[in-house]
């Protein structure tokens, strides 16, 4: 959108924006390092379209991403470089008639920075509702349901690149993934990876970067998950309960 666009999609009605947080890690052999900012952007913009009074900003693309550097192309900032981040871009955001600023991570690492800066933005911002997940288990538990409804074994499906991320993929940017490459990664409790502010390197968990098993992906248990998730948040904005 050139800015004149965004200027009168605001005054006709746009007043929520929705801000993902991404990030640029190893996502195993078979899938992009972008894939949570790609994913940030399907997110976003499905569920822009869900509320129909919102607007996508752009996807903050590198993240808090410390346990995957041992594995090439990671990039990483520190969480409170990713804290004055988020600062920042809502102050951007906060001057330009938003009456909603949606916060929410397309990257578990975020969560926590997310979660630490919420308060000052809520001071800060005292005429703008700042709405945000601040919790990985709520996702966690969001998809463990999911995976029950359809027959899927969560331990398959995984937190990270594994049948949800490359499902996922599937359904929004098939002609990134390699499915020729997917594999099975690490099988078994990877809670360490988001009870630590400072999670194990990747590599002596999972070799192939992968937490779950990559095969079985398929673009239709992408799209469903992309309609369950977006159908559950686009309830909790609308009910108010998306407080973090």
């Amino acid at each position: 959108m050139t800015w004149p666009e965004v200027r009168d999609a605001v005054a006709h009605g746009k007043r929520r924006v929705i801000v993902m947080l991404g990030a640029m890690e190893q996502h195993g052999p078979h899938l992009p390092i972008a894939t949570d900012t790609y994913l940030g952007y399907a997110t976003g913009e499905r569920l822009a379209r869900r509320l129909g009074d919102a607007l996508v900003a752009p996807v903050v693309s590198i993240g808090y991403s410390v346990g995957h550097l041992p594995m090439a192309g990671t990039v990483s900032i520190e969480e409170p470089t990713l804290e004055a981040v988020i600062v920042d871009i809502c102050r951007s955001l906060g001057r330009h008639g938003f009456h909603e600023i949606i916060l929410l991570c397309s990257h578990g690492g975020n969560y926590r920075a997310l979660r630490n800066v919420l308060p000052r933005l809520r001071e800060e911002h005292r005429d703008i509702r700042i709405s945000a997940i601040t919790d990985f288990d709520e996702w966690l538990e969001h998809t463990k349901k999911f995976a029950g409804r359809w027959g899927l074994d969560m331990t398959r499906l995984g937190v990270h690149a594994a049948q949800g991320e490359t499902s996922l993929m599937l359904a929004h940017r098939r002609d990134l993934v390699q499915m020729d490459k997917a594999c099975e990664g690490f099988i078994g409790d990877a809670s360490i990876r988001w009870r630590s502010k400072v999670p194990p390197p990747m590599d002596t968990m999972s070799p192939t970067g992968i937490l779950g098993d990559a095969r079985g992906s398929t673009a239709d248990i992408g799209e469903k998950m992309f309609a369950d998730r977006i159908e559950q948040v686009a309830r909790m904005i609308e009910q108010g309960t998306l407080a973090g």
